[in-house]
C-alpha cells in the first residue's frame, strides 16, 4: 500500500543504500505547517497512549494493524504537545545497565559518544545527517520550527558497580531512579531535550512486557533536575520471532544489530511526539509506528546479511521506515 504512494521514493531509497549517507538526498517537497490541530482523543479511542507509556510492538501486532491505516490528510495529525524542533537538537545518552558488557567492544565507565566503540555507538553517530534521519524534517511543533536533521550523541554510561544491577522485571520507576542517579553522580548530564536510552542485557523484562506485548518503548518521567525523556530498549535477540527481522545480520554483533532498528524507532518517535501529546494518527500511531517492521528495498552487504542501508560509517544497517509527514504520507527510508 505505501510501496504505491512511494514508488518514486523508494528508487531513490534503494540508489541511496548504496552510497555514503552524506553524499545522497531526495528533494521530495514538503507541505507547509497546517493550523489544524485537533484535540487529543479519549483514551477509549487511543489505547497506545497508556499511561504516557508509547510502546513499540511486536511484529505480529503491526502485520494486522497497519494494512487497514487510516487515510485523510498525510494521515498523521499534530495535536499541539512538545516537539523537538528548531533551534533544538534531538540529543541521546546511552545507558547500559549491567555489571559486564551487553554488547560487543562496549567499554566500562563514561565517556563521551564520539568515544563508544560499540556497534550502537558508532550507528548513532551517524544517524543526524541522513537521508533516513532527514524523514523527521516533515515534522513541526506549534510555532511552525521543524525538526532539524541532527542528532547528537552526547554520551554513554556503562553503569557497573556505580547502580545496583537491575532486576529481573524492572519498573519505569527503577529507570526514572537510575537516571537520576546517574545525574546526580555526575556520569550523565540533564538535558529535557535528551533521549536516555537505557539498554539492559540478555533475560532483563525491562518494563514488564517485554517480548510478549513490546519490543521496546519510550516515555517521560521527573527527575530532582526536570522531566527526562527515556527510551527503554530490552535486549530485543531475547526474542528473535516478535523483535527482531529473523534476517541475517550485515554485522558481526548480531544483538546490537537487532536493537539499531528499535533504537531508531524510539529517538524519531521521541523526536515527533516527547510527550505522548503531539504527533500520531486517529489510532495513536506514532511516525515509526506507522512503518513499524517494514524495509522497503534491501540489499546484501558485501560481507554477507540483510541491509537497507549505509551511514557514513561505512556500516551497512537494517532500520525500519519512518512516517514522511509530506504530499499524502507514506512510508520511506530516506527524504
Amino acid at each position: 500500500m505505501t510501496r504505491s504512494r512511494f514508488a518514486v521514493r523508494s528508487l531513490v531509497a534503494g540508489v541511496c543504500t548504496v552510497l555514503l549517507i552524506n553524499a545522497c538526498t531526495d528533494s521530495g517537497s514538503v507541505t507547509a505547517p497546517s493550523s489544524d490541530v485537533t484535540p487529543p482523543p479519549s483514551a477509549a479511542h487511543v489505547p497506545e497512549l497508556n499511561n504516557a507509556r508509547h510502546v513499540f510492538h511486536t511484529k505480529s501486532f503491526y502485520a494486522k494493524s497497519n494494512a487497514a491505516k487510516p487515510s485523510g490528510n498525510t494521515g498523521i495529525l499534530y495535536h499541539g504537545g512538545k516537539v523537538i524542533a528548531s533551534p533544538s537538537i534531538t540529543k541521546v545518552v546511552a545507558i547500559y545497565w549491567a555489571t559486564g558488557p551487553i554488547y560487543s567492544g562496549q567499554a566500562a565507565g563514561v565517556g563521551a559518544g564520539s568515544a563508544d566503540p560499540t556497534l550502537v555507538g558508532s550507528f548513532l553517530r551517524s544517524l543526524g545527517g541522513s537521508p533516513y534521519f532527514n524523514i523527521n524534517t516533515t515534522y513541526y511543533d506549534g510555532a511552525g520550527a521543524r525538526v532539524l536533521n541532527q542528532v547528537g550523541y552526547t554520551s554513554y554510561w556503562s553503569t557497573g558497580a556505580d547502580a545496583a544491577a537491575p532486576s529481573a522485571s524492572p519498573t519505569d520507576a527503577d529507570m526514572v531512579n537510575l537516571i537520576q542517579r546517574g545525574i546526580t553522580l555526575n556520569k550523565i548530564a540533564y538535558d529535557p531535550n535528551t533521549v536516555y536510552a537505557i539498554f539492559t542485557g540478555s533475560g532483563i523484562n525491562l518494563g514488564g512486557g517485554f517480548g510478549s506485548q513490546y519490543c521496546a518503548y519510550h516515555t517521560h518521567g521527573t527527575t530532582t533536575s526536570g522531566v527526562v525523556l527515556y527510551a527503554a530498549m530490552p535486549r530485543n535477540q531475547d526474542y528473535p520471532s516478535g523483535c527482531t527481522s529473523q534476517l541475517a545480520s550485515p554485522n558481526a554483533d548480531v544483538a546490537a544489530n537487532s536493537e539499531v532498528n528499535t533504537l531508531a524507532h524510539e529517538i524519531e518517535e521521541t523526536t515527533t511526539d516527547a510527550m505522548a501529546n503531539a504527533w500520531y494518527d486517529r489510532r495513536g500511531y506514532e511516525n515509526a509506528d506507522k512503518c513499524a517492521w517494514t524495509w522497503g528495498t534491501t540489499l546484501t552487504a558485501p560481507g554477507g546479511g540483510t541491509y537497507n542501508m549505509r551511514l557514513a560509517d561505512g556500516k551497512y544497517y537494517l532500520v525500519q521506515r519512518n512516517w514522511v509527514n509530506s504530499g499524502s504520507g507514506g512510508c520511506a527510508i530516506a527524504f
